[in-house]
């Protein structure tokens, strides 16, 4: 007993001893291109990061190494690269550039220990982490040229849906019906109930009028229907400005006539709509309905709708502005004839709950399962987001096996799928085990902006590990420029320091330094963590800084982020109005002045109307004509309280975007309802229950958009090979009776032959 109390003294002393943050991590491993590395003095992890001998991993690498013992630095040279770092001193270079080190070099049992991560990177490898067996795996670049395959940059193995509902073909698609007619007057019926009636049909039809050239309306006769008249609105001649063809009424939303309303009331305009006839190649018509102040024009309720032959109801709740009264009806969108009836406004008050309320969105004909253009987009699938692979099996000698079984197993995608991340990330578990299960990708949502960084730059660190955590192995950052001051509750979205004096004066010289200080901070902490970023964000409307320094610190800001961003990262313009001309305008401006970007990001929160989904087609093949650039959906969401449509316009909205040849990925806004910017995301409700938006994106990204367990027989050649997804593989090979093992990156741009030696 009194020696086992003698070690364990002496245990606690030696640990005593030791630095809280380091730790001896004898179970972590290290490869080079698959091969086990040892060390005479085993890994040490310092607050995160992982060291090991420094004269082992430079030579390793292939880099030649240099001690001044009187500065105590280290010099690795490999070809035209030259790494520096002293013992002690987080500062190190790569070159001429300095980086910020996380945790510097230090002396470890007589040996002096480097950051593996830094000094692998910095010598041109891929460094990767399995969580699952403890393994920092570095590739040189050597080994994949070898090759002709992409690096493999994680082997982690995510848990990821394997249930599915519908089988794996693209054009087997899971659709949602909406609320039939009955439901829906049930429901309207119940909310009628709990407000009061301020503009019955009656008064809606009295005095209705169309004063245009374009077109006329009338009231008529209808049978068969709960209401006996209806307004028939025709256009003749399409307008256009949509302005210059309004069907108006007398009537007004008020609880009586005169009295205003208040913006704080929550309102429900309710009616039903058919369509007669019209040129429209989808057979729909279309109308959009207003309810305005009538001076200021300021408008409470501006929304399509969209109806069939058959009576459709629709539901356009309304609030916000005092006094929106002037009630018309825009129909000059085609050669039409439309019919609306049954029109009644509730007043619900003020404290009623707007997300019970029914409401209906002009959804058009290209959700419905039949639609051509989903055929045509399942073909570019297929075409553009698989490739051949093949693996090549040979014995020690390098003869050739024939008739060796070869499985292919998909583990990653390649196209980044990914989520706007928040502190929940590391404070919910729930939340990280759910993102796990859906994402490989991530950006942070708010605190790699400029001010909130500066505010709190631990609080990004903390989310980015736990999203590389969660088997996150594509994280961008947003935004380096939102040349705006501040944004919701008034924080600071911009340091407060960028609104001096000096600053609104046009002092260019102390604003390039702020900028290039920002950028070169922010880019080196995150040096290795980023795979782009969102350099400039909303300047179609935000144009703080450019409207005093010109649009030429546009290129300015994006010389920055590719001066002190690690190479490959890629530069991003990140805006929501890609709808609008002058976002193409902007584009214009970048080329003009020789900006050097690389992608364009489609923000595509489509929250209130929802375009057409061949509509946001056009607008992706209208980037063609700006040159060689990536896409990217950004900031999706789809905020609308009906599942079901909003499940419906997800997926196919999903399945236009990876149609797309140069859309590299497709980031989601939010996914629970328990930490979400908006009312309604499209994963989960806030008792975590997956909604119908969130089976959409299962069944298409892990059912139909996955390879699972191909098998092909190597021929006379030694080679097997199968069409697959491009993404990440298991590849298992049995020849005889032996079996080996291989994970490997089957990426698009690459030769994807695989060799496998059995010995």
């Amino acid at each position: 007993m009194k020696k086992f109390l003698s070690m364990l003294l002496t245990i606690l002393m030696i640990a005593g001893c030791m630095s809280v943050s380091k730790v001896f991590a004898a179970d972590i491993n290290v490869t080079i291109d698959k091969k086990a590395q040892t060390y005479d003095v085993m890994p040490v992890i310092e607050n995160g990061r992982t060291l090991v001998p420094m004269r082992a991993i430079f030579e390793a690498l292939g880099a030649e190494i240099d001690w001044d013992d009187s500065t105590r630095t280290v010099t690795g040279t490999k070809g035209d690269v030259s790494v520096v770092l002293t013992i002690g001193n987080a500062a190190a270079k790569v070159n001429d550039k300095e980086v910020t080190l996380d945790v510097p070099a230090m002396i470890v049992s007589d040996r002096t220990m480097v950051p593996v991560r830094f000094i692998s990177e910095s010598l041109g490898c891929n460094v990767g982490w399995d969580d699952a067996t403890k393994t920092v795996i570095i590739s040189t670049s050597q080994a994949s040229a070898n090759k002709g395959m992409a690096e493999l940059v994680s082997t982690m193995h995510r848990r990821i849906p394997t249930e599915f509902k519908k089988s794996n073909d693209l054009n087997d698609i899971l659709h949602f019906e909406e609320m039939s007619l009955q439901e829906q007057e049930k429901l309207y019926q119940e909310v009628k109930s709990q407000g009061e009636v301020v503009c019955t049909e009656d008064q809606f039809l009295d005095g209705i009028f169309t004063e245009s050239e374009y077109g006329t309306s009338e009231t008529v006769e209808v049978k068969n229907q709960p209401f006996k008249k209806a307004v028939r609105i025709t256009c003749n001649k399409v307008p256009e400005k949509s302005s210059d063809m309004i069907t108006r009424t007398p009537a007004t939303p008020e609880k009586n006539k005169g009295d205003g309303v208040k913006k704080e009331d929550i309102m429900l305009l309710a009616f039903k709509m058919r369509t007669i006839n019209t040129d429209s190649e989808d057979g729909m018509g279309r109308v959009q309905v207003q309810i305005e102040h009538p001076t200021n024009f300021k408008k409470a309720l501006f929304e399509f709708a969209i109806a069939g032959k058959d009576w459709t109801i629709k539901y356009l709740p309304f609030s916000g502005i005092d006094d929106a009264t002037s009630i018309g009806i825009r129909g000059g969108f085609a050669l039409q004839t439309v019919e609306l009836g049954g029109v009644e406004i509730i007043n619900l008050g003020p404290d009623f709950d707007v997300k019970t309320l029914p409401q209906t969105y002009a959804v058009s004909y290209d959700l419905l399962p039949e639609a051509q253009w989903r055929k045509d987009a399942n073909e570019r699938i297929e075409k553009l987001r698989k490739g051949d692979f093949s693996v090549v099996v040979k014995d020690k000698d390098g003869n050739v096996i024939p008739g060796a079984e070869v499985e292919f197993d998909m583990f990653e995608h390649q196209f980044h799928f990914g989520n706007a991340i928040n502190p929940k990330i590391h404070t919910n578990p729930t939340y990280a085990e759910k993102h796990e299960e859906l994402f490989n990708a991530a950006v942070v949502e708010h605190y790699l902006k400029w001010g909130p960084y500066e505010d709190n730059p631990q609080e990004a660190r903390w989310e980015i590990e736990a999203a590389k955590k969660a088997g996150c192995k594509y994280i961008r950052g947003h935004s380096l420029f939102w040349e705006r001051m501040t944004g919701s509750n008034n924080v600071y979205l911009s340091p407060a320091y960028m609104e001096s004096e000096e600053i609104k004066n046009g002092n260019r010289e102390l604003y390039n330094e702020y900028c290039e200080t920002h950028v070169r901070n922010i880019c080196t902490d995150f040096y290795n963590d980023l795979v782009e970023w969102d350099v400039i964000n909303e300047i179609l409307y935000n144009r703080l800084f450019a409207d005093v320094f010109g649009y030429d610190t546009w290129k300015d800001q994006f010389e920055w982020a590719r001066k002190y961003s690690k190479p490959g990262t890629d530069l991003y313009y990140n805006d929501y109005a890609q709808f609008e001309n002058r976002w193409f305008d902007i584009l214009k401006e970048f080329i003009n002045t020789g900006a050097d970007f690389d992608g364009v990001g489609f923000q595509s929160h489509y929250d209130e109307n929802l375009p057409k989904i061949e509509e946001i087609i056009e607008r992706y093949n209208m980037l063609e004509q700006y040159g060689d650039k990536k896409l990217k959906v950004t900031e999706y969401s789809c905020s609308i309280p009906d599942i079901y449509v909003q499940a419906n316009f997800t997926r196919d909205v999903l399945i236009a975007s990876f149609a797309e040849d140069d859309m590299t990925g497709f980031i989601y806004w939010g996914f629970w309802d328990g930490s979400n910017f908006a009312p309604y995301s499209p994963f989960y409700d806030k008792n975590w229950n997956l909604k119908p938006a969130g089976e959409q994106f299962v069944d298409l990204v892990y059912n139909k958009w996955w390879t699972r367990d191909a098998k092909a027989t190597t021929d006379a050649e030694g080679k097997a090979t199968v069409r697959g997804f491009y993404g990440d593989y298991d590849i298992t090979v049995k020849a005889g009776d032996k079996t080996k093992t291989e994970m490997v990156a089957f990426h698009k741009g690459y030769d994807n032959e695989l060799v496998v030696v059995i010995e």
